[in-house]
């Protein structure tokens, strides 16, 4: 009898982030995990209950890793809304994939920008808004939420080829829109 091959829960999720990069969730089955882990399917199901549960967590590992992207891709000088929403922008066209079961909306209830929204990153980004001094936390969160709003909205138009546009025009977009968002709650 050959020996077992032991494969981690981590080693599930870590390959099957792979293959949903490379070709979408809806094309990642227990088999093919299975031949990209070198074993059968059992240990695939030892740790996760069911492909739903794996693609929840997938959904949350693409979630940080779009969010780690964003944050990394803050410039000196230039608002955080902007260098982020472009990065967003940029990595939805890279990672189409992922970017995918990151909007998909039926499965999930959208809590990730709440959860961003509270973590400490976000409460020094909320400090530096441009022109926004004057507005309490809560609005500076508000106006966070409707920039990223729209900057999902662009992602998906662009990501989709609905309309094609420069990044010079997608930036003009994002600062138009950051301007009028803080306009209506100043």
């Amino acid at each position: 009898m050959p020996p077992k091959i032991r494969v981690s829960k981590e080693q599930v999720l870590d390959r099957a982030f792979e293959m949903t990069r490379e070709d979408g969730f809806s094309a990642l089955t227990a088999r093919k995990l299975a031949v990209k882990l070198g074993s059968s399917t059992q240990p695939i199901f030892r740790a996760y209950e069911n492909m739903e549960t794996l693609k929840e967590d997938l959904f949350y590992k693409s979630i940080d890793f779009f969010s780690d992207y964003m944050l990394q891709h803050v410039h000196e000088g230039e608002p955080a809304y902007l260098s982020m929403g472009m990065a967003y922008i940029e990595l939805a066209r890279e990672e189409r994939h992922l970017f995918e079961l990151v909007a998909s909306v039926e499965e999930h209830e959208g809590e990730e920008i709440h959860e961003f929204l509270q973590k400490g990153d976000c409460q020094e980004l909320l400090e530096k808004l441009p022109h926004a001094e004057q507005l309490s936390t809560e609005a500076k969160r508000e106006v966070f939420r409707m920039v990223w709003m729209f900057t999902h909205g662009a992602a998906t138009q662009v990501t989709a080829g609905r309309v094609e546009l420069s990044d010079e025009q997608l930036k003009g977009m994002l600062q138009r829109a950051y301007e009028g968002f803080l306009h209506t709650l100043s």
